[in-house]
C-alpha cells in the first residue's frame, strides 16, 4: 500500500464535506486499510453521541431577568399588602396573640397564686440536702487554688480537734 493514510480527511469524510474524487480516494484507501477503518469507525462513534447530547444552555441575561424578578416581586407584593386586610384568619391570629399578651402581663403583675407557694416548697425540700451541708458549701466557696484543695485535711483537724 502506497498511497498516504487518510487520517486527516476522516472527519471530513463521515461528515459528507469532500469532492467526489477525494471521497472515492478515501474509500479506497479505507478497504485496504485496517487501522484507518477503526479509526472512522471512532470517529462515527463520536460524532452519534456528540449529536445526541443538548446544546449547551446559552448564558442568561442577568440584568434583564433581574429586572423580571423586581417586577413581579412589586406586583405579587402589591396584591398580598392588599389581600392581607380582606382576610379574617390572619385578623383572628393578630387578636389572639395580643389577648394573650395582655392576659400574660395582667397575670404576672397580680402575682401567682396559692399554687405558687406549693411549687417552691416542692423546690426547696429537694435541695434540703443541701441546707444541712452548707457549712462544708461555704468552706468551698471560699477556697481560691489548688494548695488548699489539697492541704484540707491539715487545716480542718485543729479546728475539728
Amino acid at each position: 500500500m502506497t498511497e498516504p493514510h487518510v487520517d486527516t480527511a476522516l472527519v471530513w469524510y463521515l461528515r459528507g464535506e469532500l469532492s467526489a474524487d477525494e471521497r472515492q480516494r478515501v474509500e479506497r484507501h479505507l478497504e485496504a486499510c485496517e487501522s484507518c477503518r477503526a479509526a472512522a469507525e471512532d470517529f462515527r462513534v463520536i460524532r452519534e453521541r456528540l449529536a445526541a447530547t443538548p446544546p449547551p444552555v446559552a448564558e442568561p441575561h442577568w440584568g434583564r431577568y433581574r429586572a423580571e424578578l423586581r417586577a413581579r416581586l412589586e406586583a405579587s407584593g402589591r396584591r398580598r399588602r392588599a389581600g392581607w386586610l380582606l382576610r379574617p384568619v390572619p385578623i383572628a391570629m393578630a387578636a389572639a396573640a395580643v389577648a394573650a399578651i395582655v392576659l400574660t402581663l395582667t397575670v404576672g403583675q397580680h402575682g401567682g397564686g396559692p399554687g405558687d407557694a406549693v411549687v417552691d416548697d416542692a423546690v426547696l425540700a429537694t435541695r434540703l440536702d443541701m441546707i444541712d451541708k452548707r457549712p462544708i458549701v461555704e468552706r468551698l466557696d471560699l477556697l481560691e487554688d489548688l494548695d488548699v484543695i489539697r492541704d484540707l485535711d491539715r487545716l480542718a483537724s485543729p479546728r475539728e480537734g
